[in-house]
């Protein structure tokens, strides 16, 4: 099989929204002039438009953009399903449980971070550095590091990534052979952008990852060595057997899974249409601005990350990375990959192409796009030693100790400078005890070595953690702060009787007020007492006395919290500019605010 040229190359910039899916034909012109009342599509001219608007009017006009759009639940007069009388623990245990609410995190929930920060910590571009991602989930974090050194560096860099979901792993290994071996650097981001976070392929670009995976199969089984990604970069795995059946089904004429693209789309739209999810997705929608729930209803209908205006109708292959060996949708419903980056930055991209905040999922494409290109230069101008895992966390680090994979190249003696644990430390998962005891060792004697975590869930065992759950006069005083800083919230309460009798009943203001502030009230709470009682609980002294390790009191890796300086006290909240700031990390993103970042080092 040989690839093809695609039949449509990658976007370099914003192009003309006059696209005909039946006569599958585009404008090959830019967009240069936004549609006035959507924002969410651009033409070349005036022509264009008017030829387009009989199909852009079902976007620009429909019910869900309309500023007097409600749930669902208001119309037929009935409580949401998720204001249920639940404790915190169970919603955590109904989130694992439940059908639409767990599945793997292809995607990731805190954006992507860079675990080096050589400016700050060793500031030396010669320094070899060896890093370690032991539960790694998606790419994004190697990707915002490897992208942020300087561009003198020139020492040799060792990257363990490690992530014990089989289809991660997997996905990890067919990204970094894509972006490393398609020789057009455009070309590979864009293959690799689709592969990551698309639904469905054009057909050339399932060819692409098929070649990518088969050529690296092929030499893997010749002679056991690493396979090269650019010029001096190298990538060894070392996969249980059940990985095999993933890869195989990424090759060309893959016959492990023989997913249709009728059948990707029936449960595609089986998981993000699920009835029994409708008031989860309109609480979704009822913080949004207009054009912003058309944009989110869009990327949920079609699924792949494109501008609004871009042709589509090419991408018509299923991405089988995305779903299960038979045919299962691997996320929950509410994945978005818009959580894995920094909102501000996405936007700031999109708008040096052309796109506009609305088409958020524009703004996406283009910052990915920079990301992923970026990312591929530096595979062919660094040197960099991928080594590849899927396994547990903690029995990787006791192998490594015990001299078990010394022929895999992770001899005892190994050390790394900078040890990123994901939120494993949560006590849900595996815990900081067990993760520091059998990770700690294994941090190098560099004075800048540092094992880099995070705490989702710590919340649901520490009273006081959440907002939600303290005291009446707390829960009331952070409910104020949202909605001084809510626009919308503020237009709600102000808002006057319209003749309509659902939407006069003061009630449904109310109601639409706390679904909007409850997500963002931990945003104006301060909780770092709460969070040092919990640590405290788990018995944080006697874990650094027996691993003599210190509590970072300054961190220089990542900030305590989102949105607040990286050298800010326990106590500092996250910032936000202006309403626009506000509304794009509280409302458009979905981070529950509670996220606590802790650096560890040698004592």
């Amino acid at each position: 099989m040989r690839a093809e040229k695609p039949a449509f190359p990658p976007i370099e910039a914003l192009p003309c929204a006059n696209v005909q899916p039946k006569l599958r034909s585009a404008c090959d012109g830019l967009g240069k002039m936004a549609c006035s009342d959507c924002k969410l599509v651009s033409y070349c001219s005036k022509d264009c438009q008017k030829d387009h608007w009989k199909l852009h009017k079902r976007d620009c006009k429909s019910p869900i953009k309309s500023e007097d759009w409600l749930p669902s639940w208001v119309w037929e007069d009935r409580l949401p399903i998720f204001m249920r009388d639940e404790t915190p623990e169970d919603a955590f245990y109904r989130r694992l449980t439940g059908e639409f609410d767990r599945g793997c995190a292809l995607w990731g929930n805190v954006p992507a971070m860079d675990v080096i920060n050589l400016g700050t910590n060793e500031n030396d571009a010669t320094k070899d550095l060896s890093i370690a991602f032991v539960a790694s989930g998606d790419m994004r974090h190697v990707v915002k590091t490897i992208n942020s050194l300087p561009s003198n560096f020139s020492g040799n860099l060792t990257i363990l990534l490690n992530d014990v979901t089989t289809p991660i792993a997997c996905r990890n290994l067919a990204l970094l052979l894509i972006l490393g071996t398609i020789p057009d650097e455009a070309l590979a981001a864009d293959v690799a952008l689709h592969l990551w976070y698309s639904v469905f392929l054009p057909k050339e670009y399932r060819v692409q990852v098929g070649l990518a995976i088969a050529a690296a199969l092929d030499k893997s089984c010749d002679d056991s060595t690493s396979v090269p990604v650019g010029r001096r970069s190298t990538v060894s795995w070392f996969y249980p057997p059940e990985a095999d059946a993933y890869l195989v089904n990424l090759a060309p004429d893959a016959k492990v899974s023989k997913l249709s693209a009728l059948d990707a789309q029936i449960e595609y739209r089986r998981v993000q249409g699920a009835h029994s999810r409708r008031d989860y997705r309109d609480r979704m929608y009822a913080r949004l601005r207009p054009s912003h729930r058309v944009a989110v209803q869009e990327y949920r209908r079609s699924g792949i990350v494109l501008p609004f205006g871009a042709p589509n109708f090419h991408f018509d292959t299923p991405n089988v990375s995305l779903f299960s060996l038979n045919g299962r949708w691997l996320q929950d419903d509410s994945s978005d990959p818009l959580e894995g980056w920094d909102i501000s930055a996405v936007i700031a991209a999109g708008k040096a192409h052309g796109a506009r905040p609305e088409d958020i999922y524009g703004c996406l494409y283009f910052y990915l796009t920079e990301q992923l290109r970026t990312f591929a230069k530096r595979l062919r101008e660094l040197s960099i030693s991928f080594k590849l895992y899927s396994t547990e966390a903690c029995g990787l680090a006791c192998a490594i100790k015990s001299g078990r994979l010394t022929e895999l190249d992770l001899p005892p003696i190994v050390r790394f400078d900078r040890i990123e644990v994901s939120n494993i430390l949560d006590a849900q998962y595996v815990g900081m005890n067990a993760v520091l005891i059998t990770w700690g060792p294994l941090l190098s004697d560099n004075p800048f070595a540092t094992i880099v975590g995070y705490f989702m869930n710590w919340s649901l065992l520490e009273k006081d953690g959440d907002p939600k759950n303290c005291e009446e006069e707390i829960v009331d005083d952070c409910i104020t702060r949202v909605v001084d800083r809510d626009e919308k919230a503020n237009r709600l309460l102000a808002s006057k009787p319209s003749g309509n009798p659902m939407t006069d009943i003061a009630t449904v203001a109310q109601m639409l007020v706390t679904v909007m502030t409850v997500q963002a009230l931990a945003a104006v709470y301060d909780n770092s007492t709460p969070f040092s009682t919990y640590l405290n609980k788990q018995g944080l002294s006697r874990i650094l006395k027996k691993t003599k390790l210190r509590l970072k009191e300054n961190h220089t890796i990542v900030s305590r919290r989102l949105r607040v300086p990286l050298q800010s006290p326990p106590d500092a909240l996250p910032e936000f500019q202006d309403d626009d700031s506000w509304y794009n990390y509280t409302n458009l993103n979905k981070y529950t605010w509670v996220e606590r970042f802790v650096e560890f080092s040698r004592e």
